[in-house]
C-alpha cells in the first residue's frame, strides 16, 4: 500500500512542480525525492510525473493522486487534531478564516451568535486572502473560510451567504458627495484606488471588467496593501473605489458610500467554505449564522438604497 509520508512528498512536488525546491522544502535529498515518486509509479503502473529540465508537471494519474492525497492528508490532520483534544480533556476547537471586509461587521455577529449557541466551543479567527484560505482549507488547517471565489475544489462544500452589492466610494469632499443613487460612469477619468491583484486575481479583474463596461475608464489604478489602507486613501482624497458592501462603513466622516444600480454585479459571491463531512455542531451553528447574518447586512443594505440622501450606520 501506499504511505502517508510518499503522498506528502508528491503533494509538496505538486505544488512546487520542481524537484529541487520541493526537496528543499521537504528537508531531504533529491535522490530521496525521486526514488519516492518513482516507488509511486511503480506503484500505479504508470507515470506520475513528466521530468524536463526546466520545470516538473503532473500527468493526469498523478494529478487524480495528488487531488485524493490531499483529502486524504486533510483527514488525518482533522483526526489527529480531534484525538488530541479527547485525550486531554478539551472541547472542540474551530478555526475560521475570513477575509478582511468581513472582519468589521459580518465575523463579530457570527462568532457571537455562535458562540451564544455552543458556548463550549473554542474559536480561533485568521484573517487570509480567498486562495490562502482554500489551501488552509484542503491542508484540514480551517474548518470553515468566508472568502470570494466562483468555484469550489473538490472535497469542500459550500454555502453562498450573498452576491454583494456594490458602493462608489468618495472623499466627502468630493462633487459626487451629496448625491444619491451614482453610477459607475460617474467616476470616469478618475484615480482608482484597489488591492493589489495578486492578493485575488478573480476578483480583480471582474472589478476592472465591471467598471470599462459601464462606460468608466480609470485615469490611473493606485495600489493599497488592504481594505484599510484603500479606505484611508479614499477618505484622504487620492482617488474614488468601488466597493462590496461589506467595506461599507457609514459612521466614517471623511468617505460617502454611494449605493450603486442593484443589477450591477461582480458574479464573484461570497461563500462559506467547509468540510462537509465535519459532525461538528459548532460548525452547524456556524453556517446557520453566516447565512442569517448575510440576509440581516442584505435586508439593511435594501433599507439604506431606497433612502441614498439619509445614509445610516447598518444595524
Amino acid at each position: 500500500m501506499m504511505n502517508i509520508r510518499d503522498l506528502q512528498y508528491l503533494t509538496v512536488l505538486a505544488d512546487e512542480l520542481s524537484f529541487s525546491r520541493a526537496a528543499d522544502r521537504l528537508n531531504i535529498s533529491q535522490p530521496t525525492l525521486s526514488q519516492t515518486v518513482r516507488k509511486l509509479e511503480r506503484h500505479i503502473g504508470g507515470p506520475l510525473v513528466e521530468r524536463t529540465t526546466r520545470r516538473s508537471r503532473l500527468t493526469p494519474a498523478g494529478e487524480t493522486l495528488v487531488e485524493g492525497s490531499r483529502q486524504l492528508l486533510a483527514d488525518l490532520l482533522r483526526l489527529e487534531q480531534v484525538t488530541r483534544d479527547a485525550a486531554a480533556g478539551r472541547t472542540a476547537a474551530l478555526r475560521i478564516g475570513a477575509v478582511n471586509p468581513a472582519m468589521r461587521l459580518l465575523m463579530p455577529r457570527i462568532l457571537s451568535s455562535v458562540r451564544a449557541e455552543v458556548p463550549d466551543v473554542r474559536m480561533t479567527l485568521h484573517p487570509m486572502n480567498s486562495h490562502a484560505q482554500l489551501r488552509q482549507l484542503i491542508d484540514g488547517q480551517l474548518e470553515a473560510g468566508i472568502l470570494r471565489s466562483r468555484s469550489t475544489p473538490t472535497g469542500l462544500a459550500v454555502d453562498t451567504l450573498m452576491d454583494e452589492p456594490l458602493y462608489a466610494a468618495v472623499a466627502s469632499s468630493h462633487p459626487l458627495a451629496t448625491r444619491g443613487l451614482a453610477s459607475i460612469a460617474e467616476l470616469n477619468d478618475e484615480d482608482f484606488i484597489m488591492a493589489p491583484r495578486d492578493r485575488n486575481p478573480v476578483f480583480y479583474d471582474e472589478l476592472l471588467r465591471l467598471v470599462t463596461d459601464n462606460q468608466c475608464s480609470p485615469r490611473r489604478i493606485v495600489e493599497a496593501d488592504d481594505m484599510w489602507a484603500q479606505l484611508a486613501m479614499v477618505g484622504a482624497g487620492a482617488g474614488v473605489a468601488v466597493l462590496p458592501l461589506l467595506f461599507v462603513d457609514h459612521t466614517r466622516d471623511d468617505i460617502v458610500f454611494l449605493p450603486l444600480d442593484r443589477k450591477l454585479g461582480l458574479g464573484l459571491p461570497l461563500v462559506l467554505v467547509y468540510a462537509p463531512n465535519s459532525p461538528s455542531a459548532a460548525l452547524t451553528a456556524v453556517r446557520r449564522a453566516a447565512r442569517a447574518e448575510a440576509e440581516h447586512l442584505l435586508e439593511a443594505h435594501s433599507q439604506q438604497s431606497t433612502e441614498p440622501q439619509a445614509p445610516r450606520q447598518i444595524p
